[in-house]
């Protein structure tokens, strides 16, 4: 058993500083940004452009730069504003749902169109889901949603530069912990003897949604690691002829609306977000999407959202 957490260790290590390097290089600067922005009143002269939009969902229109944000850069460059502005713990947990479902767009929708399991269609799509979820949260959830900003002892009170950037860094080391956590985790699990066992446990999940079983595999790492090794696998099994093109479709629409579940859930728990509401929106919006493509054969009719026409080509 101690081997066993040692190797977890030494394999969730090395792309644990990998991707926090790449964060840290987006989160720093835009965080200390976002500050300079705000204390110089510049994000109240933008707030009333972006005000009506942003009220449909419940958020002030500085909460545009946020979303901006993170739907041209990663979901990182998004929190690193959030955690800038003086949201309520309704509105962290708001643009939680909103950025879960769409961000890092360029990225993303580069590596599902190069691998052509999707077409640049597919980001407008996610941001019409990722805004409808907004509303509809902002018309459904309590007033009062609890959450707790984890570093407390650095909010409130009059403005310091010193009291923001230890707010800024603290945030860091607490994301980059998340990151390490979540990365052990899998790799203690994918070691694990019995893990063949608990994967035939969720057999059964995909044909309640409206896809095959064969659709297991890349959709459950889709779903927990991210949509680009989701992709990746997905379209390996397409290329193989173990997916059809409706799982194909399914899977791809599942994943662009619900993908990393955790990690992104817990990135903007950081910062004061309900990891439940974030967490079971995300999915139920998901498995509704989904249901209701798969019932008739609806996605053949919807394949203008971003969906392939047929089997997806080798990447160039």
């Amino acid at each position: 058993m101690i081997d066993a957490v040692k190797s977890a260790f030494s394999r969730a290590l090395p792309p644990t500083l990998k991707v926090s390097k790449m964060m840290l290089k987006v989160f720093i600067p835009l965080s200390v940004l976002t500050v300079i922005l705000r204390e110089l009143g510049l994000l109240a002269v933008i707030a009333p452009f972006f005000a009506p939009l942003m009220g449909l969902m419940g958020l002030p229109g500085e909460a545009a730069i946020t979303l901006l944000a993170g739907f041209t850069n990663t979901i990182y460059a998004a929190l690193a504003t959030t955690a800038a502005l003086d949201l309520t713990p309704r509105q962290v947990t708001i643009l939680g749902v909103v950025l879960g479902i769409a961000h890092s767009l360029f990225i993303e929708t580069g590596i599902l169109t190069n691998l052509g399991i999707a077409t640049v269609r597919i980001a407008l799509f996610r941001v019409v889901v990722g805004l409808v979820s907004g509303i509809i949260m902002h018309a459904l959830m309590p007033a009062e949603v609890s959450g707790i900003v984890l570093q407390p002892a650095v909010q409130g009170g009059l403005f310091s530069w010193g009291g923001a950037l230890l707010q800024i860094g603290t945030t860091s080391v607490q994301i980059v912990i998340i990151i390490f956590l979540i990365t052990f985790s899998y790799e203690l699990l994918a070691g694990w003897k019995h893990a063949d066992r608990v994967k035939k446990r969720f057999t059964g999940l995909t044909t309640a949604i409206g896809m095959s079983d064969r659709a297991l595999a890349p959709w459950l790492v889709g779903v927990f690691v991210g949509i680009t090794y989701g992709a990746a696998m997905l379209y390996q099994f397409v290329e193989k002829k173990q997916l059809n093109h409706k799982d194909a479709c399914l899977v791809t629409v599942f994943l662009c609306l619900a993908h990393a579940i955790i990690e992104d859930t817990m990135l903007f728990v950081v910062v004061g977000g309900n990891f439940w509401w974030i967490l079971l929106t995300r999915v139920i919006m998901a498995v509704v999407v989904v249901r209701l493509l798969a019932m008739n054969d609806l996605y053949k009719r919807l394949l203008w959202i971003g969906l392939p026409k047929e089997t997806p080509r080798a990447p160039s």
